[in-house]
């Protein structure tokens, strides 16, 4: 009891009591039964009486935060519906009961004991430091995809991820609020997730529970880890300015300012930023990019010698920060600002006033929605004057550039003068000129007056002229305030204009408008690796220090065992090159060779051409039991023959009692000849020795003997072309087993016919007769003496 009664006093400092229960109606004032529109009414009254800003009640902080937690309590229907049952007020908008069965297993409650003591309204309180400015962050998942991210396109976010149970949460808090007062006033925006109630977003950021606070940088949609392990104000900046690169605000001179400023052709204007620092201010990083699709940004930092001509020729001050804004005429800046300290909101105002050139090129529908918006009100209509130009027709543009310029005329407000490329957007200017006939007697027209009344349909009228540039009449004799005769386009233009901004102006044509090409967006391969990269950075940032060390074990355990298995195989595929090549010695030709001077070794099939140099190797000297395999062939089958028989043949290249050859059969005619006559057999009726002379040589291609120099005997195979009956008599005399053994010693005799190549026709269309009459068998042996 003495210990249970030490615990409590102990737990005593880290509890507190509180005289009532969490009860959200009371805290807003209002009845349980009170509608969603009362809950509103009472919370807008309350916040404002008690907000941090406005109230100077030292509680001011913590009543807010009970107000903020009541509200968000009833207007969700269903935590409401929670509260009124159970009595619950979880404070997690994500937050669902458990199901029944859940309670069935477990009623123990640890502070049932200090309920007794303190009374049942006593609870847990961790207040943490700044919290208040933590929940007025505090983003959900919904608003995140909804706002934050859309809105990273121009404006940087800063995201924290925190848990209420979270201690290095309640340290950086502190420096959390300081860092917003550096923030909020340079253009990057500030946001908190609460890890408990959107673990789901906490996870995309890649927060961890045991690594809280997390934060990370969103740009463009793209999520950068920060990484360093001091949470810090000057290490955060030093991030941010990591992030937006070098080149997103280049260093500009002397020497290369005029190139810069000169590079308005990409549709930019020029933004030049002057200031003595060394180092850009956050600020203006920020303002670049925000505006990086409008406008290229320069600094030419103030140093005697290296920015003096820039300085003289546009009359900076050397004691101010200045931005100017160029447009096509860098002589003259559009907009000039020089304060000591240049206010975010105002350069922005600035920029915002000049954006686009004078004559800004349609390159895309989301610049066509920008300069010619959609106004389907006829009194309070929009109209672009839009000049088709061909590639590098700079007259005509310059010409109207200068008209835009100085045009007084009605609607000066409610007119934009643009240019589009006619071989960039061929698909909307042939829509254009497709829907007016009068386009077909006039093909030179290139200027148009279009009204987009909706998205899918524009209205539009064809200004009659080329619009090309009459130097004769230029400036000739009128005042500023009078448009001067460039040619004579621009007074039907400033006719036109005139009677369309009139009551009963009115645009005659009408077509569907087709989307705008891109003609600025990457290629798919350019695609491809961008994304390609994007992954890589995300993949680095996400990887924690422990995670590449795994990764990094894991890939050299991989490769250390591929390199051992490399090297095992290398080692036995040595260790068996060794063992043939014993082998190899053993079996030479002086061990146990069939052959004198041709051998074949046990793990290679060499062939030998039989002729007169190799026949006593190949036939006479052969040793008791061996035999040579002969192909015959003539060189234009070499190729084709002897590949086959090498393949047939190669299962028995380790057969010490074979050897193979091959010889040509105009060479061996007549020995062949010689060869078959032994075999003839004698007596009357039987074939004339003399009809050997009548063999053709392209009917023994193809042939193989088998040649025993030690018995003198041979064996002959010849395959042969089987049709009808004849191939049937052949199988079923194969299927009975004939063989047949033709020798002396036996008496058989056998029709000379019978045997390849006896026939009386030379030619070579007689081949399949030929074949009918060889061998009957591959299997006939003739005796030799």
């Amino acid at each position: 009891m003495k210990m249970k009664f030490l615990l409590i006093l102990l737990l005593s400092f880290c509890f507190e009591s509180v005289s009532s229960h969490f009860d959200p109606y009371g805290t807003l004032g209002v009845k349980r039964g009170a509608t969603l529109q009362e809950i509103r009414k009472a919370y807008k009254l309350l916040a404002k009486e008690w907000h941090p800003d406005k109230s100077n009640n030292p509680s001011a902080q913590e009543e807010f935060v009970e107000i903020n937690r009541a509200y968000e309590l009833l207007r969700d229907p269903e935590r409401r519906k929670l509260y009124d049952n159970r009595g619950i007020s979880e404070d997690t908008p994500n937050f669902r009961p458990p199901r029944p069965e859940a309670y069935a297993y477990s009623t123990f409650d640890p502070f049932d004991d200090l309920s007794s003591v303190f009374g049942k309204g006593f609870r847990f309180q961790f207040h943490m430091p700044d919290s208040g400015l933590f929940h007025e962050q505090t983003i959900t998942l919904k608003g995140y995809e909804k706002n934050v991210l859309p809105a990273s396109a121009r404006t940087p976010q800063l995201i924290l991820t925190y848990s209420d149970w979270c201690m290095g949460c309640v340290r950086a808090a502190p420096m959390w609020k300081r860092l917003g007062e550096e923030m909020n006033p340079v253009g990057i925006s500030m946001s908190t997730v609460h890890a408990g109630r959107e673990p789901k977003l906490a996870r995309n950021f890649g927060a961890r529970t045991d690594s809280l606070p997390h934060l990370v940088l969103l740009m463009d949609g793209r999520i950068y880890q920060y990484r360093d392990e001091t949470l810090s104000v000057i290490n955060i900046i030093r991030f941010i300015r990591e992030k937006f690169g070098t080149q997103l605000i280049p260093r500009v001179d002397d020497s290369n300012y005029e190139d810069f400023l000169n590079g308005w052709r990409d549709n930019r204007v020029r933004v030049l930023i002057t200031g003595k620092a060394e180092v850009l201010r956050l600020r203006y990083l920020a303002l670049a990019y925000q505006y990086r699709r409008f406008a290229a940004f320069g600094y030419a930092r103030l140093i005697e010698g290296e920015t003096t001509q820039i300085q003289d020729r546009y009359n900076i001050p050397s004691t101010m920060d200045s931005m100017f804004v160029f447009r096509e005429e860098v002589d003259t800046p559009a907009a000039k600002l020089s304060m000591p300290d240049l206010p975010f909101s105002v350069m922005t105002d600035v920029l915002e006033a000049n954006k686009y050139l004078l004559l800004p090129r349609i390159s895309s529908q989301k610049i066509l929605d920008e300069l010619c918006p959609l106004d389907s009100s006829r009194v309070r209509r929009r109209l672009c004057v839009m000049l088709v130009a061909e590639e590098e027709d700079e007259d005509a543009q310059e010409s109207l550039r200068k008209y835009a310029k100085v045009y007084r005329g009605p609607g000066k407000d409610r007119v934009g003068f643009v240019y589009v490329s006619k071989k960039g957007q061929q698909a909307f200017v042939q829509a254009l000129i497709e829907a007016d006939e009068s386009m077909v007697k006039n093909p030179d027209r290139r200027l148009v007056i279009i009204w987009r009344r909706n998205l899918s349909s524009v209205s539009f009228l064809w200004i009659p002229g080329t619009w090309k540039r009459d130097e004769e009449s230029e400036n000739d004799g009128f005042a500023e305030d009078i448009l001067p005769p460039w040619n004579s386009s621009q007074y039907e233009l400033t006719a036109a204009l005139k009677r369309l901004f009139s009551d009963d102006g009115n645009l005659p044509n009408e077509t569907t408008m087709k989307e705008l090409v891109d003609e600025n967006a990457a290629g798919l391969l350019q695609r491809i690796y961008n994304r390609i990269l994007i992954l890589l950075e995300s993949i680095k940032d996400r990887i924690r220090k422990e995670d590449l060390l795994a990764a990094v074990s894991v890939i050299a355990t991989i490769v250390f065992i591929m390199a051992v298995a490399y090297v095992m195989a290398y080692l036995v595929s040595l260790e068996e090159e060794t063992i043939q090549a014993k082998r190899s010695k053993a079996t030479s030709p002086s061990s146990n060779s069939c052959a004198s001077t041709a051998s074949t070794a046990t793990l290679q099939l060499k062939m030998h051409e039989l002729r007169g140099e190799t026949y006593n190797g190949m036939v006479r000297l052969l040793k008791p039991g061996c035999r040579t395999i002969v192909l015959l062939l003539d060189k234009e089958t070499k190729a084709k023959i002897l590949p086959v028989f090498h393949r047939i043949v190669w299962p028995y290249r380790k057969n010490k009692t074979l050897m193979f050859g091959w010889m040509y059969v105009e060479r061996g005619l007549d020995w062949y000849k010689q060869l078959l006559s032994l075999a003839l057999p004698l007596g009357e009726g039987n074939p004339d020795p003399q009809q050997l002379e009548s063999i053709n040589p392209r009917n023994c291609i193809g042939t193989i003997l088998s040649l025993n120099g030690h018995r003198k005997y041979f064996c002959i195979y010849h395959a042969k072309h089987l049709e009808g009956q004849q191939r049937a008599a052949y199988a079923e005399a194969k299927n009975n087993g004939l063989r047949r053994r033709i020798g002396r010693s036996r008496g058989q005799k056998k029709n000379g016919e019978d045997f390849l190549g006896f026939e009386d026709s030379s030619s070579d269309s007689d081949r399949s007769s030929d074949v009918e009459q060889g061998l009957s068998s591959p299997d006939d042996v003739i005796h030799l003496t």
